[in-house]
């Protein structure tokens, strides 16, 4: 008969984290805006908090659709022309390119160390080369942002 030894390692405990982030202002950065071609507006800045108990990366999307008139089809063709700058201060972009590829960015995410905050500013402009395709459309865009804890897996 073989002999069975036990041991116990006791007291260890588990727990979670919690990730959170806050927005202030949560209110539109953009006004309506009458953009042309060749013309930008500018953003106040958008105060990015980790709220969270941990280290956490955070990703920008933006969530735009047309306003009436405006259908999908030229929705899409305004979104792909638009261009949005996003800049984290201390002078890092965390995204410069059309506003129907703010997916998922900056890529990799941003490390936002808890309870530290990111100040944003965005910029949104119509380039001088846009043409007339895009003329009288009108777009809603939601700017989401989500968290996850650090380190990514």
């Amino acid at each position: 008969m073989p002999l069975t030894v036990s041991a116990t390692a006791a007291g260890n405990t588990v727990g979670t984290a919690d990730v959170a982030l806050s927005l202030s202002p949560t209110t539109a950065l953009f006004s309506p805006a009458n953009l042309v071609p060749g013309q930008s507006v500018g953003s106040p800045q958008l105060q990015v908090s980790n709220t969270g108990t941990v280290d956490e990366y955070y990703f920008i999307f933006a969530d735009w659709q047309g306003i009436s008139p405006t259908t999908a089809t030229e929705a899409q063709i305004l979104a792909d022309r638009l261009n949005i700058y996003i800049e984290a201060s201390p002078s890092t972009v965390l995204y410069d390119g059309p506003l129907s590829g703010l997916y998922n960015q900056p890529a990799g995410g941003r490390l936002l160390v808890s309870p530290q905050d990111d100040l944003l500013t965005f910029v949104v402009s119509l380039p001088e080369t846009v043409g007339n395709i895009v003329q009288n459309l009108d777009l809603s865009v939601d700017l989401v942002f989500t968290a996850q804890a650090s380190p990514l897996v």
